[in-house]
């Protein structure tokens, strides 16, 4: 199990500079979109719109693909034609974006009119369509690269888009003064761009097959994961939605630039783990020693999660300061501790889900998902009126808590993992203590406050320790890391130690 975690660990790193990488570009263009002189705020909560739209569309468009792809690919009794059924499955999402597109795009005007009450952001959303269309496309080769276990080409490639799609945002904005819709017709050109280059690739891995009964099986496999994925990107963005229709544009522009600083959390470890992990995880599936790898997984990758989490709730006042231009955006501060505790229940439920992929009970996933996109919904509308952005924040956390028991309570039913919940509910209690008192701290002079959240980051996994949080093996194995990478001498040997590991237990 321990080579298991270390080609993780190293994947994780891989894709993890891919996903920093998007949260640096976001980061450098956050002073740029908070400038009055380029982005009013109302514009700005515009831009939280269409972007959470974005995320909407992309995964209605997907229709369950990657996720059949990837449970497909691997299947023993296929292995003959897994060239084929990639074929088949962007052949499909290609067929599925043209059409979403020709439909959407002539409804541009109308559906500004739906969510703004006025056309004027039509050519923004045409060129949202065109965006998502494209990058569902991107998603099922990058979900090939994935199961390939590719993750330098996955990096590589989206590093190259990302500083094509920075280069043309600062042009359309700086130089043709664009603004908004400058921003999205950069996405389309750099999700085409990417689309492009890859094609190749994708050739390259492409067999012309078609199988009725695989694409049957995929589709049965598949649709109740369009509804999950719908209606999870429904349960992310439905807080801002509800901020548009019960409050106003403000609102969503300080509760977007909370989400976005958080965000770096579930982009650069939750998701980047889970590009690591997924693979390996559905190549596990019944060998030896597979309940305690998934058990571990969950307890490392939360361990992981909350010190970050700890890290970004104490340091968000200072980060705010930094990255927003104007003061309008510092009251944001408020609502980031409870959207980043938030994120700490997308990683449990990203891992403890397997169990019912592991059984294929996604009509089980689907439910799950909806009755936590409803609960969001109904929570939304009754604290927003009364706390405002912190009751879409509060509502956030409580959805994506029930939608995480949701998918581990049935889950055990169907696969049962020992996961290690009291070390887990630890964790939580401890991050949760220091991740709030950070707002307690705000008033305090810069270097008295910048020096107590130190303490109170580094005293994190030491709480722990006093609770007898690890095992005796793991103290060891955290020792032998440590002198093992502190010895500047080794880098290099360390690092090429890295490479050629394999999944081979």
């Amino acid at each position: 199990m321990l080579k298991s975690i270390k080609i993780s660990l190293k994947d994780t790193i891989i894709y993890g500079l891919g996903n920093i990488a998007v949260k640096i570009v976001g980061l450098i263009l956050i002073p740029l979109f908070t400038n009055p002189k380029f982005f009013s705020t109302e514009e700005f909560g515009v831009m939280g719109i269409l972007e959470i739209s974005g995320v909407v569309l992309t995964a209605l468009l997907a229709s369950g693909l990657p996720q059949a792809l990837t449970r497909w690919f691997w299947d023993k009794d296929h292995k003959d034609k897994q060239k084929g059924i990639f074929f088949m499955s962007l052949t499909t999402q290609i067929i599925i974006s043209l059409v979403f597109c020709l439909v959407l795009i002539p409804l541009s005007g109308t559906i500004s009119s739906l969510i703004f009450s006025k056309p004027l952001w039509g050519k923004a959303i045409t060129y949202v369509i065109l965006a998502s269309g494209i990058q569902s496309i991107n998603n099922v080769i990058n979900t090939l690269m994935r199961l390939q276990s590719k993750p330098i080409l996955y990096t590589l490639t989206n590093l190259f888009k990302l500083s094509f799609v920075l280069a043309t945002t600062l042009y359309f904005i700086l130089s043709k003064k664009m603004g908004v819709e400058g921003y999205y017709l950069a996405q389309v050109i750099g999700n085409a761009f990417i689309v492009i280059l890859l094609t190749a690739y994708a050739i390259k891995n492409s067999r012309v097959f078609f199988d009725r009964e695989i694409f049957r099986s995929m589709n049965v496999y598949g649709f109740p994961l369009l509804l999950a994925n719908v209606s999870a990107a429904l349960l992310t963005v439905i807080d801002r939605f509800s901020l548009n229709s019960l409050t106003v544009l403000k609102s969503v522009a300080l509760y977007t630039l909370a989400f976005k600083i958080t965000s770096v959390l579930k982009l650069v470890l939750v998701d980047s783990m889970k590009l690591a992990l997924g693979p390996m995880m559905i190549k596990r599936i019944g060998t030896p020693g597979s309940p305690r790898f998934y058990s571990k997984v969950l307890l490392y990758s939360s361990f992981v999660v909350m010190f970050a989490i700890v890290g970004v709730s104490l340091f968000s006042f200072e980060i705010i300061k930094v990255i927003a231009t104007s003061r309008e955006y510092w009251d944001a501060v408020i609502i980031i501790p409870f959207l980043a505790l938030s994120i700490f229940f997308v990683n449990m439920k990203e891992v403890t889900v397997y169990g019912l992929h592991i059984a294929k009970k996604t009509k089980i996933i689907g439910s799950i998902v909806v009755f936590a996109t409803l609960l969001s919904l109904v929570v939304n509308i009754l604290l927003i009126p009364v706390w405002d952005i912190t009751g879409a924040a509060v509502a956030t956390l409580i959805s994506q808590f029930a939608y995480w028991y949701a998918c581990y309570y049935y889950g055990q039913k169907v696969f049962f993992i020992p996961y290690e919940i009291k070390k887990i509910t630890m964790m939580l209690i401890t991050g949760t203590a220091l991740s709030f008192a950070s707002l307690l701290l705000n008033g305090m002079d810069l270097i008295p406050r910048i020096a107590i959240k130190i303490v109170c980051l580094a005293s994190f996994p030491f709480i722990l320790y006093l609770f007898r949080f690890y095992e005796p093996v793991e103290l060891q194995s955290m020792k032998e890391i440590a002198v093992k990478w502190l010895n500047v001498k080794n880098l290099k040997k360390n690092l090429a130690s890295l490479n050629g590991l394999s999944d081979n237990e």
